[in-house]
């Protein structure tokens, strides 16, 4: 009896090896790489701390608790994680061997022209191109490049590139897309969007500042718009219906360019597009960048609109010709003392006395005493007798 126990126990635990090899040499789901310091919980096992690098299985989770890291899957896809993302690999069936599922957190899902299924509690978002999906009080679908759906309960949504969509953990499944919004302290955000970044800063500076320099009737018509762009003289499908008077001046200026400088569609279809992703909140660098337009011609079209902008002068003083007091070149005028000169002239009896006003400073004070005084009444005597004394004391002053 001892020796059939000994060895069915053998065979027990050569049993047991096998099953432990067989497990351990199962293809790999996926490699890990840490930049910081992640964990990695396998059914069955302690959790395991990983700074480096890592061969990833059917069933593992990753959480990372800081720093960076990326998953490649072993058909050439790819997450990228950070601080505080939480991702397990589901086994799936063929043709992928592991489906990733968001638990928390952000990941950065990289495909090619496959979709890239990520799947998140009873959702599903399916990647062609870049997407960041994030789970927290919603699951939140952005598209940096190509473009996602997002799946639940039956309805689906395609979020374009440089838009984004919202599903809340209880509520309505949403039914239109906005424009992504980003953040200049987003690592992610500034890889794919750093230069459209840059570009909403310089536009919104034009954009405001054409609008500030406006009175609130002006730059809202479809002659104003096109006297800027002579392009737009010249363009059939620009109508005066484009031309939103609610808009703000700035925001067609800027709109009217990108348009002009776009080439995806008509017109009219690129007038209605900028508008329409720029009536979704959408910076106006994203717009830019939607339509493919240049950063360089952009520019130059809407300073070279800017420059037609009538200017209004305030009115000044008159132009006066250059003397002492206002010498050529607008140098330091020379100080003049002003001359004055009285003249006492005798008429016809009868004559009135009259004075002059004083002309300008640097010119000459001209007074005039017409005598003698002839009323016909007594004082005539009195009156010319004090014009006398008053003629004989001027002259003495210097008077001529």
């Amino acid at each position: 009896m001892r020796r059939p126990l000994a060895v069915l126990a053998a065979g027990v635990m050569l049993a047991g090896a096998l099953a432990g090899c067989t497990r351990s040499s199962s293809p790999a789901a996926g490699r890990l790489t840490v930049d910081g310091q992640a964990e990695v919980l396998r059914p069955g096992q302690d959790r395991r701390d990983v700074s480096g690098s890592l061969n990833l299985e059917a069933g593992d989770r990753v959480r990372v608790r800081q720093g960076s890291a990326v998953i490649r899957l072993s058909d050439n896809r790819r997450l990228e994680l950070r601080t505080a993302s939480d991702v397990e690999l589901q086994e799936a069936a063929e043709p992928v061997n592991v489906r990733p599922n968001i638990i928390g957190g952000d990941l950065l899902v990289i495909s090619d022209d496959r979709p890239f299924a990520v799947g998140a509690a009873n959702a599903e978002v399916a990647v062609q191109g870049d997407a960041r999906v994030s789970r927290g009080v919603a699951l939140l679908v952005a598209t940096y490049e190509g473009s996602a759906q997002l799946s639940a309960g039956g309805s689906t949504l395609t979020v374009p590139a440089l838009r984004q969509a919202a599903l809340p953990a209880t509520g309505q499944f949403p039914t239109t897309v906005t424009a992504l919004e980003f953040s200049t302290a987003d690592g992610w955000d500034q890889r794919y969007l750093s230069d459209a970044m840059d570009l909403s800063s310089l536009l919104s500076g034009r954009s405001n500042a054409f609008s500030s320099q406006l009175g609130p009737n002006e730059g809202r018509s479809f002659a104003y718009f096109r006297d800027l762009f002579p392009r737009l003289a010249t363009e059939p499908g620009f109508t005066a219906g484009l031309v939103n008077p609610a808009r703000p001046p700035g925001d067609t200026l800027v709109g009217a360019a990108i348009t002009l400088e776009g080439t995806r569609g008509t017109f009219a279809e690129r007038w209605a597009a900028v508008f329409g992703f720029r009536d979704q909140n959408a910076e106006w660098g994203l717009v830019a960048l939607d339509q493919g337009v240049a950063r360089a011609a952009l520019l130059a079209a809407m300073d070279g609109a800017i420059s037609r902008v009538p200017t209004q002068f305030a009115a000044g003083p008159p132009t006066r010709p250059p003397t002492a007091a206002n010498p050529p070149g607008g140098g330091a005028p020379t100080t003049v003392a002003p001359r004055t000169t009285t003249t006492v002239a005798r008429a016809r009896p009868g004559a009135t006395t009259t004075t002059t006003a004083p002309p300008a400073a640097g010119g000459t004070t001209s007074t005039t005493i017409v005598g003698p005084i002839n009323t016909g009444t007594p004082l005539d005597a009195t009156l010319n007798s004090l014009v006398n004394t008053l003629t004989g004391l001027l002259n003495s002053l210097g008077g001529t």
